[in-house]
């Protein structure tokens, strides 16, 4: 399997499309993998026209998994170290949830290796402000409730994940059974595989990466949002303080859109990667068959 070395953390990658042509790299949230790239049809879609490459994060997938260093900052270090390695050229970057704000951190810092943000639902620390009270989030009441029938305790400060790990890692045989039966054990293992490290502080910590330093970040950038994201606030926030920032939804979709309506969402991303490389987008997608919803936020699953 392909891997390329970070400071402190071997780190598994794919790349896929014609050689030349303009680089994309794909970066996925906390306690993901770049599985979700290929089961959404996105990797396949985008390799058509430009040379992608996803990778796992550290403490993710197949990446390795260091007891510390997992803030944006420290993220956007592996990017740096990804892109020299492979040498890639200026790049796109996709970036999904907290990989929403390693993308900003590493446009900031990197600004001659980023050429242009596509930040889905991205989660930015130093906007948490903006929505301290998560009973105020759309669909928290059912987010918690999903929470339950997987054996999980969901309380007032979601923003807490080092008490997740914590939880996760401690269930009681009953609740473990309501998790995997819920979630799957893939699901607990990412989780517990977490609960060692810094992660779970890491990833509140803004890092370096407050709001002047966005104001600062000059590339084209799209805010893709959920039509039912619980983090429209940072979205909004986003859009004011880049200074070429556009924004788009995805219709039918919460915070998890390449799950819960992947056709839309890939054909979302191609446009706005299209837009800024000055390409033509290809035919738009079909539905797949049988889109994956995800089990936290699917209210039909209650």
């Amino acid at each position: 399997m392909p891997h390329t070395q970070a400071t402190d953390a071997r780190l598994f990658y794919q790349q896929v499309g014609p050689a030349g042509a303009p680089d994309v790299v794909l970066i996925h949230g906390v306690t993901g993998n770049m599985a979700v790239w290929m089961l959404s049809g996105l990797l396949q879609k985008l390799s058509t026209q430009f040379r992608v490459t996803a990778y796992d994060m550290r403490g993710h997938g197949h990446s390795d998994t260091p007891d510390a260093g997992y803030t944006t900052r420290h993220m956007s270090d592996d990017f740096a170290a990804l892109h020299e390695e492979l040498g890639l050229g200026p790049a796109y970057v996709l970036g999904h949830s907290f990989g929403g704000a390693v993308a900003l951190h590493a446009a900031e810092r990197f600004a001659d290796r980023v050429r242009g943000l596509v930040l889905s639902d991205p989660f930015v620390p130093a906007l948490h402000y903006l929505q301290k009270d998560p009973r105020k989030w759309k669909g928290y009441l059912k987010y918690k409730i999903n929470a339950a029938t997987a054996g999980m305790f969901i309380g007032g400060d979601l923003w807490n994940l080092s008490a997740m790990l914590e939880q996760a890692a401690n269930l009681s045989p009953r609740r473990r059974a309501m998790f995997v039966k819920r979630a799957g054990q893939g699901a607990l293992d990412r989780l517990t595989r977490l609960h060692p490290t810094t992660c779970g502080v890491d990833v509140a910590d803004p890092a370096g990466l407050e709001e002047p330093d966005l104001s600062g970040i000059e590339c084209p950038a799209v805010c893709l949002f959920g039509e039912h994201s619980p983090f429209m606030p940072m979205g909004e926030r986003l859009a004011e303080l880049l200074p070429a920032a556009t924004t788009d939804t995805v219709p039918k979709a919460q915070h998890f859109g390449f799950e819960e309506n992947p056709a839309e969402f890939v054909d979302r991303v191609e446009k706005a990667l299209c837009g800024m490389a000055g390409l033509e987008p290809t035919a738009p997608s079909k539905p797949l068959a049988a889109a994956r919803s995800n089990v936290m936020t699917n209210s039909q699953q209650v």
